[in-house]
């Protein structure tokens, strides 16, 4: 994201952490593009107390500097062209609007959503390549679990030994391949997900 003209909020935020003495220190860097992305972009974050969390004792907190990490991966991410606006999903699948979100509704496709938004999702393009029996066939057990769209993101587009070095979207979008890997590492996958929590 470029914050004015030619510098970027990333190059910003270092410029402004060497200012505050902070200069070297990856995690000020880290909360100080994100709180620059989030003025660019009009986004407010959904955490008040942000700032106090990640310097609640004069020294970083690792779990709070972790989830300020996590956010500008998750909008990075979000921002991909590969995720698709419901506008772009429409004209990419060739369906209207409407059916593409109740086959969200219904588990039949997912989409990305940044914490604290409710409207705005963003569709994964490669699902839209997809025979829809076979996505449904693997979204299933996270559906059943209701497993958040971001843990279904990471598991479709993660390359796994278990499948010979592919990503379960890989394996779901080669037709002539098994599913049964892809569905038996869901299903412990979202074994994973219940005990977490």
């Amino acid at each position: 994201m470029r914050a004015t003209s030619g510098i970027s909020t990333r190059e910003l935020a270092a410029i402004t952490a060497r200012a505050l003495g902070a200069d070297g220190r990856p995690e000020v860097i880290d909360y100080l593009t994100d709180a620059f992305d989030k003025v660019v972009n009009g986004g407010v974050g959904n955490d008040p107390h942000y700032a106090t969390q990640l310097f609640s004792t004069g020294t970083v907190n690792p779990l709070a500097a972790a989830r300020v990490r996590g956010r500008r991966v998750a909008l990075e991410e979000y921002r991909n062209p590969d995720n698709l606006t419901l506008l772009d999903a429409r004209d990419y699948a060739g369906r209207n609007e409407r059916a593409i979100n109740e086959d969200r509704q219904k588990g039949a496709l997912y989409a990305l959503l940044p914490a604290g938004k409710e409207r705005g999702f963003r569709y994964p393009k490669w699902q839209f390549d997809a025979e829809g029996s076979r996505l449904r066939a693997v979204l299933e057990p996270f559906v059943t679990a209701r497993v958040n769209s971001w843990s279904i993101h990471s598991f479709m587009r993660s390359k796994r030994e278990e499948l010979d070095g592919r990503s379960p979207a890989d394996v779901i979008l080669n037709s002539n391949a098994s599913l049964a890997r892809v569905v038996d590492l869901a299903l412990q996958e979202v074994g994973g997900e219940q005990g977490a929590s």
